[in-house]
């Protein structure tokens, strides 16, 4: 039977990695050369720039935030809306999954099929779940055209996770429509220190951790390996396993000078015996994928008001599939589907950062990048095979300059535009501008504006077989406000923030099952939608020990165009909100803090209903997912005097019910306990 599923896939090469690490290590060199630098690099021991570290999931007020603006740059009122989740803090949770850590963030709703493995998307502030642009220390890890399933990202090794709500096409190009995700490696500081840890739960659930990490002032370090495994939740065919190796060493050889190299691994596999819609009857469907990041990241202060920064990224995605025939008489119907992609992505980016007065820091930079993709598949029906496949690539040269600042001891600003040049669809320009008016250091208000793209897909421009591509598709683009204010009382024990905005979404990408004429693209820039909300955030310290916290999203979205299919069952109905994001969303937590590090935290989260389709006939018929409320409980109890510490969690505590995608059962109710070691 065939099932539906992202298409995922193969090992990587090691000899075209050590290649390319060789390339990059000749190309910073030569970079040290020209900018003046005195680097001493020990093998491969290339490192970074201090990264601002967090104990908790929060959202933040501070400045020193690098995704926001590309520059770690103090301002007495920063303009974005940031949220910082701590890579300690979320393992002391027990989130072993980067998509649980962002459920936490404001905003952000995540739309899973089911069991642990299966396509996971993220849909920010009501865009797309291709609008948001995410990167592995600095490295974009979406395909070519902006999607991203998060099914196999794990907080192993996270420092932290930098989320930036709003448009940020400026500094990161395409796919930065609704914001800017970017997940951070452990650098290494303080003692060597090893840890290691072993989880086991419900469903077979296993979970095994170590890492080793260190370093000073001037160098550092970090390396971490991981197995996650899950007999799942179906009753067969529903096994995953996940493996990650991840690691970062940094150097800085005097004040003027920092360095850094990342690397991350993974390699997962995931059963599913689910067809396309719900229905669980596949004994042997598949797909697998390997993953890896590379990323060298190296600065040179000129002067104390000159700096200059460069950042060298590739990422190899390779997925494939793999549904045969469920036995020799299954030939009725279509019955198999292979396909195998290998997509890449390098780039350079080389960027100035120049002091302007006492409190105003320019940059201008320049980015080069090219991504990749080949890609097969065969289809096995009683109609005959049929094989479709593509390969292409696409060139893209970004300019842009930022100013940002003070302009007043009160008042912050941050101003951008960028010129993207690609070699598919031409030239295509953004801006922004934020501003932010701070009277007393309890009170900040805020207000920005911007534009951004998303790119076209490789398979929406060159798809061949069942579906056409269209290679004269244009990016589609936003434009969106916002305005905020922050409160906080005396001391910081208490905080709210509020923000509203409104977005438009235009030249959306639409697939039409008809075509006007037999050979004509399937793909078009039709559709449109807009997407406004209201973000309310409050979290209170009620003592030492214990810390509350609540949330709340409205999320408004309407189709405005609906393009060629106008029926009921359209993925855009002309006045609907668009599908699988609910208009309403609360949160609350309570943490209590014990001596020695210590927790325990209780989280409710309820999630209003929201329109789906279901596929179990055609035409789809619109369907509404009803609401649900999940809470979730955690603790970390150290043992004294043995560097041990028991952890637990139980997710869905109360065995709620629900679908995220319409006919696919959500997690039920997930214990896991373990026990981790530090030396």
């Amino acid at each position: 039977m065939v099932a539906s599923g992202p298409v995922v896939g193969i090992l990587p090469r090691l000899p075209r990695t050590l290649r390319l690490l060789s390339q990059w290590i000749g190309a910073f060199m030569f970079f040290r050369s020209t900018a003046g630098l005195a680097i001493a690099v020990v093998g491969t021991a290339i490192g970074a720039q201090s990264p601002l570290r967090t104990a908790s999931p929060r959202d933040t007020l501070t400045p020193a935030v690098i995704t926001a603006t590309r520059v770690a740059i103090t301002t007495v009122a920063p303009t974005s809306t940031t949220t910082i989740l701590g890579g300690d803090a979320l393992r002391a949770q027990g989130i072993t999954r980067v998509q649980d850590a962002l459920r936490l963030v404001p905003g952000a709703t995540l739309v899973s099929g089911g069991p642990i493995g299966s396509q996971t998307a993220l849909f920010l502030r009501g865009g797309n779940s291709n609008y948001v642009r995410v990167l592995v220390d600095g490295v974009p890890v979406n395909d070519a055209g902006g999607s991203v399933d998060l099914a196999n990202f794990t907080t192993d090794n996270i420092d932290r996770i930098e989320v930036v709500r709003g448009p940020g096409s400026v500094l990161y190009g395409s796919d930065a429509v609704t914001g800017v995700i970017q997940i951070f490696t452990h650098d290494g500081s303080g003692p060597l220190a090893f840890r290691a840890g072993a989880e086991n739960g419900t469903a077979q659930s296993r979970h095994a951790t170590a890492s080793l990490s260190g370093g000073t002032a001037r160098a550092g370090g970090s390396l971490s390996a991981a197995r996650h495994s899950t007999d799942g939740i179906l009753p067969f065919n529903n096994r995953y396993v996940n493996d990650v190796l991840s690691g970062s060493v940094r150097i800085a050889p005097d004040t003027m000078t920092d360095a850094r190299l990342a690397a991350r691994w993974s390699a997962g596999t995931y059963q599913y015996p689910t067809d396309f819609d719900g229905t669980v009857n596949d004994r042997n469907a598949e797909q697998s994928d390997h993953r890896l990041t590379l990323s060298v990241d190296a600065g040179r202060r000129i002067t104390d008001r000159l700096g200059l920064r460069v950042t060298l990224a590739s990422h190899e995605f390779l997925p494939r599939s793999n549904d045969g025939p469920d036995t020799a008489g299954d030939t009725v119907g279509f019955f198999g589907f292979y396909s195998r992609s290998v997509r890449t992505h390098r780039s350079a980016d080389l960027r100035v950062n120049a002091r302007v007065g006492g409190h105003t820091t320019v940059t201008v930079g320049a980015e080069v990048a090219r991504d990749r993709e080949r890609s097969s598949s065969l289809s096995l029906s009683a109609y005959g095979p049929n094989a479709g496949g593509f390969e292409a690539s696409r060139h893209n040269t970004g300019w842009y300059a930022q100013a940002m600042g003070d302009a007043t001891p009160r008042v912050s600003f941050a101003v951008g535009t960028r010129l993207d040049a690609n070699s598919a669809f031409g030239r295509f320009m953004t801006e922004r501008a934020s501003v932010a008016y701070a009277p007393n250091r309890l009170i900040r208000a805020r207000a920005a504006v911007g534009t951004a793209f998303k790119a076209p897909s490789f398979f929406e421009n060159f798809a061949t077989g069942y579906v056409t591509g269209n290679a004269a598709l244009k990016p589609e683009q936003s434009q969106s406000a916002e305005l905020g204010l922050d409160l906080t009382t005396a001391g910081g024990a208490a905080a709210i923030k509020l923000t509203g905005y409104v977005q438009r979404f235009r030249d959306v990408i639409q697939y039409s099952a008809t075509t006007p004429s037999p050979g004509a693209p399937n793909y078009f820039n039709v559709a449109g939608a807009n997407a406004n909300g209201l973000e309310l955030e409050a979290s209170w310290r009620l003592s030492a020990q214990t810390t509350v916290a609540t949330g709340y999203s409205w999320t408004d979205t309407r189709v405005t165009a609906t393009g060629f299919d106008t029926s009921a069952s359209a993925s855009y109905v002309k006045g609907e909100q668009l599908i699988r994001r609910p208009p309403h969303t609360i949160s609350a937590s309570v943490a209590r803090a014990f001596a020695r590090d210590g927790s325990v935290q209780l989280v409710a989260r309820r999630v209003g209903e929201r329109s789906d389709r279901d596929f179990s006939a055609y035409p789809a018929a619109a369907v509404i997912l009803p609401a649900h409320t999940k809470v979730d409980l955690s603790f970390n109890v150290p043992v004294r005097g043995h560097g041990l510490s028991l952890t637990g969690r139980i997710d869905n505590l109360f065995a709620a019910r629900y679908d995220e995608v319409a006919r696919f059962r959500a997690l039920g109710t997930i214990a896991v306990i373990g026990v981790h070691y530090r030396h």
